[in-house]
Protein backbone atom coordinates (compact mmCIF):
# COMPACT_ATOMS: atom_id res chain seq x y z
CA UNK A 1 0.00 0.00 0.00
CA UNK A 2 1.16 3.37 -0.95
CA UNK A 3 1.64 6.33 1.30
CA UNK A 4 -1.42 7.85 -0.61
CA UNK A 5 -3.28 5.26 -0.36
CA UNK A 6 -2.67 4.70 3.01
CA UNK A 7 -3.25 8.48 3.98
CA UNK A 8 -6.56 8.41 1.38
CA UNK A 9 -7.98 5.84 4.21
CA UNK A 10 -6.87 7.25 7.06
CA UNK A 11 -9.63 10.47 5.37
CA UNK A 12 -12.27 7.86 4.80
CA UNK A 13 -12.47 6.80 8.11
CA UNK A 14 -12.25 10.04 9.99
CA UNK A 15 -14.89 11.64 7.14
CA UNK A 16 -17.02 8.63 7.69
CA UNK A 17 -17.24 7.70 4.57
CA UNK A 18 -16.46 3.74 3.19
CA UNK A 19 -16.42 0.75 5.45
CA UNK A 20 -17.19 1.58 8.83
CA UNK A 21 -13.97 -0.36 10.98
CA UNK A 22 -14.20 -0.52 14.64
CA UNK A 23 -11.58 1.00 16.68
CA UNK A 24 -12.56 -0.95 19.71
CA UNK A 25 -11.22 -4.52 19.06
CA UNK A 26 -12.56 -5.15 23.17
CA UNK A 27 -15.75 -7.30 22.64
CA UNK A 28 -19.02 -7.24 24.05
CA UNK A 29 -18.25 -9.95 26.21
CA UNK A 30 -15.39 -8.96 28.10
CA UNK A 31 -17.29 -5.38 28.80
CA UNK A 32 -20.20 -7.42 30.73
CA UNK A 33 -17.20 -9.18 32.28
CA UNK A 34 -15.66 -6.42 33.75
CA UNK A 35 -19.10 -4.50 34.89
CA UNK A 36 -19.63 -7.63 36.68
CA UNK A 37 -15.79 -8.10 38.21
CA UNK A 38 -16.39 -4.96 39.95
CA UNK A 39 -19.58 -5.60 41.57
CA UNK A 40 -20.97 -4.17 45.10
CA UNK A 41 -20.14 -6.55 47.78
CA UNK A 42 -22.70 -9.15 48.49
CA UNK A 43 -24.55 -7.74 45.50
CA UNK A 44 -26.65 -10.00 43.57
CA UNK A 45 -23.89 -9.37 41.14
CA UNK A 46 -21.34 -9.67 43.37
CA UNK A 47 -23.26 -13.49 44.50
CA UNK A 48 -22.99 -14.61 40.95
CA UNK A 49 -19.66 -13.11 40.14
CA UNK A 50 -18.66 -15.80 42.92
CA UNK A 51 -20.61 -18.55 42.16
CA UNK A 52 -19.42 -18.21 38.60
CA UNK A 53 -15.60 -18.12 39.89
CA UNK A 54 -16.32 -21.40 41.79
CA UNK A 55 -17.99 -23.35 39.62
CA UNK A 56 -14.83 -22.40 36.75
CA UNK A 57 -12.25 -23.56 39.07
CA UNK A 58 -14.18 -26.82 40.29
CA UNK A 59 -14.40 -27.28 35.88
CA UNK A 60 -10.38 -26.87 35.82
CA UNK A 61 -9.53 -29.53 38.79
CA UNK A 62 -12.61 -32.22 37.11
CA UNK A 63 -10.64 -31.64 33.78
CA UNK A 64 -7.14 -31.94 35.07
CA UNK A 65 -8.84 -35.30 36.75
CA UNK A 66 -8.15 -34.60 40.52
CA UNK A 67 -11.13 -36.93 40.89
CA UNK A 68 -8.55 -39.68 40.81
CA UNK A 69 -7.20 -38.80 43.84
CA UNK A 70 -10.19 -38.48 45.92
CA UNK A 71 -9.50 -42.24 46.88
CA UNK A 72 -7.57 -40.81 49.45
CA UNK A 73 -10.73 -41.40 51.37
CA UNK A 74 -10.21 -45.32 52.05
CA UNK A 75 -6.52 -44.80 52.48
CA UNK A 76 -5.47 -45.80 48.88
CA UNK A 77 -3.19 -43.82 46.79
CA UNK A 78 -4.57 -41.52 43.43
CA UNK A 79 -0.73 -41.97 41.88
CA UNK A 80 2.15 -43.52 43.34
CA UNK A 81 4.06 -41.48 42.02
CA UNK A 82 3.36 -38.35 43.73
CA UNK A 83 3.28 -40.10 47.37
CA UNK A 84 0.79 -39.89 49.57
CA UNK A 85 0.70 -36.69 50.77
CA UNK A 86 0.16 -34.87 47.52
CA UNK A 87 -2.21 -37.32 46.53
CA UNK A 88 -3.90 -36.41 50.03
CA UNK A 89 -3.61 -32.41 49.12
CA UNK A 90 -4.83 -32.97 45.83
CA UNK A 91 -7.85 -35.29 46.54
CA UNK A 92 -8.59 -32.82 49.64
CA UNK A 93 -8.57 -30.11 47.27
CA UNK A 94 -11.20 -31.98 45.12
CA UNK A 95 -13.72 -32.45 47.53
CA UNK A 96 -13.77 -29.35 49.20
CA UNK A 97 -14.32 -27.79 45.25
CA UNK A 98 -16.91 -30.33 45.03
CA UNK A 99 -18.69 -29.40 47.63
CA UNK A 100 -18.32 -25.61 47.13
CA UNK A 101 -19.94 -26.22 43.68
CA UNK A 102 -22.83 -28.72 45.13
CA UNK A 103 -23.45 -26.76 48.56
CA UNK A 104 -22.48 -23.12 48.17
CA UNK A 105 -22.93 -22.30 44.46
CA UNK A 106 -26.66 -22.83 44.54
CA UNK A 107 -27.02 -21.33 47.96
CA UNK A 108 -25.33 -18.21 46.19
CA UNK A 109 -27.57 -18.12 43.15
CA UNK A 110 -30.74 -18.35 45.18
CA UNK A 111 -29.41 -15.52 47.70
CA UNK A 112 -28.55 -13.70 44.20
CA UNK A 113 -31.81 -14.07 43.59
CA UNK A 114 -33.61 -13.56 46.69
CA UNK A 115 -31.58 -10.29 47.20
CA UNK A 116 -32.48 -8.94 43.52
CA UNK A 117 -35.91 -9.65 44.09
CA UNK A 118 -35.78 -7.78 47.63
CA UNK A 119 -34.47 -5.08 45.98
CA UNK A 120 -36.92 -4.73 43.27
CA UNK A 121 -40.02 -4.71 45.44
CA UNK A 122 -38.18 -2.19 47.98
Amino acid sequence: MTTSASSSLVAAKSDGGGSSISADPTPVATFSLRRLWRAEFLSPKDLVKRAILITIVFGIAHLAGLKEFTTVLNGTMGSVQLGFGISAFLGLSYIFLYLAFVLVVPILLLAAAILSAWKRLR
